[in-house]
């Protein structure tokens, strides 16, 4: 019997990690909802809940740290006490952050000395911690169940450059899986539901024998996870798609009425003239409908929109997402034409606590608290308290913010601030400001838009009036 040979998972980048923890996405979602403005984008000193760190920290330029999980002992039974070790490699790294979580699979544990705190969903770091050789180490404990099973160690990291500013801070993840107490089975990702899964869109390890988890299959090799009717041993229909995944298109599928295809993109307009049977092998005629213009044969239903006063996918829409912008915060607007030169950007508005750009003077809440106070969220607080520890990878101390985070740590850190943090999901270390330089300031982190700061704040933001 295998008693949990470890399987290590690439970090994997935001838009290819899947909803092993969508409990905590659909509570962050509905928090912001609730909250109907703009949570914060400020990261925190002493981290907060968030799967990924690559909205409020990095320039889109840094190359994604190394991370990496060991256990020790690398294989255990069910109820052994387990010792993680994270490390975090770059060549950036002054200081490093993270949030560990294990979606509710056994207990995770703080050990004593390694800067991290329990909270509800995991564990975060309690202040930016020193890297040493280019790299920033983590050890936490872990309590396996009772019961043979398999655990995903999810990880959000940064690696942090010491500017006091999210600007150029590197972060990444990871999924570092085990199984325990059984056979280990590869489930892979099935996000049309289908029972066929892709590994090019993740896999999770569980028990052999056990029933795929919610949104992953046993079985491999669907090559379309969009549409459920596409799957190994499908039925092959005439419809220019490879539905049984066997590398061919349409290959023995009975004729179907084909109509009159003035360009030859595979699309008629109207079902006009005389009709065919066929498969996609008739010269100037077309099983599929749609086609907006039959004169322009890169015009069609699934074309890639471009600049071009022209409707090219045919959706009823003009050049919709492709046209030049111009301006940015609330300022930000489309071109009336392809032409840049014809972009006018909208009038500002006042500054107001909310994390967006109100003014458009490309700063996120400068001004919009009176001195001495800070932005956190859509309020504005107090500075005062404090303790050691910095923020935004600085290690130097100062004042700071008296709050309560979800760790339940209160009032850690002090720093320099002054940063423009970005507005999308996912964050660990950096400093909360109102923009203003030489401002000192600490990480405000209240329950509610700790939860909806990072996986809602992309959303939200484009929710803005254009």
């Amino acid at each position: 019997m295998n008693l949990g040979r470890p399987f290590i998972a690439r970090p994997r980048t935001r838009a290819e990690h899947l909803p092993i923890r969508q409990s905590v996405r659909i509570a962050a979602l509905t928090l912001a909802a609730v909250l109907g403005r703009h949570a914060s984008a400020h990261a925190h000193a002493n981290g907060i809940v968030a799967d990924s760190c690559d909205g409020c920290h990095g320039s889109g330029t840094a190359t994604p740290p190394d991370v990496s999980v060991t256990a020790d002992p690398a294989t255990f039974s069910p109820g052994a006490s387990i010792t993680f070790t994270l490390i975090i490699r770059s060549p950036i790294i002054k200081v490093g952050g993270a949030y560990v979580t294990t979606g509710g699979v056994g207990t995770l544990q703080a050990l004593p000395g390694e800067g991290l705190a329990v909270n509800s969903q995991g564990l975060t770091h309690m202040a930016p911690k020193p890297a040493s050789n280019g790299a920033v180490t983590f050890r936490f404990g872990w309590q396996a169940p009772a019961k043979p099973g398999a655990v995903d160690v999810h990880v959000a990291v940064v690696a942090a450059n010491g500017n006091n500013a999210p600007t150029g801070d590197s972060p990444s993840m990871g999924d570092f899986q085990w199984v325990f107490g059984c056979t280990a089975a590869t489930f892979y990702a099935d996000l049309d539901r289908d029972g066929f899964g892709s590994k090019v869109w993740g896999t999770l390890l569980g028990c052999a024998g056990d029933a795929p988890p919610t949104g992953y299959a046993a079985t491999d090799g669907d090559c379309d996870e969009n549409d459920e009717k596409v799957h190994p041993g499908a039925t092959e229909v005439c419809n220019m798609k490879d539905d049984n995944c066997d590398g061919q298109i349409d290959e023995g599928a009975p004729p179907v009425v084909m109509w009159p295809d003035g360009d030859g993109d595979g699309y008629y307009t109207y079902q006009l003239g005389t009709p065919k049977m066929g498969c996609g092998n008739l010269a100037g005629y077309a099983a599929r409908g749609g086609d907006c213009d039959d004169r322009d044969a890169e015009v069609h239903p699934g074309a890639t929109e471009i600049c071009n006063l022209k409707d090219d996918n045919c959706d009823g829409r003009i050049d919709e997402g492709v046209r030049p912008t111009c301006g940015v915060g609330w300022c930000a607007r489309y071109s009336r034409s392809c032409d840049p030169a014809d972009c006018v950007p909208g009038p500002p508005a006042q500054e107001t606590c909310n994390s967006f750009d109100d003014d458009c003077d490309g700063q996120l809440d400068n001004g919009a608290c009176p001195t001495g106070m800070v932005c956190s969220g859509t309020r504005c607080v107090a500075t005062g308290g404090g303790g050691p520890g910095g923020v935004g990878g600085s290690l130097t101390g100062g004042g700071g913010i008296t709050s309560v985070t979800t760790g339940g740590t209160v009032g850690s850190g002090g720093g320099s601030a002054g940063d423009r943090p970005s507005s999308a999901s996912g964050c660990a270390i950096s400093s909360a400001s109102d923009g203003r330089p030489g401002e000192v300031s600490s990480a405000v982190s209240w329950t509610a838009t700790t939860l909806a700061i990072c996986f809602a704040l992309l959303v939200l933001r484009r929710t803005k009036r254009r």
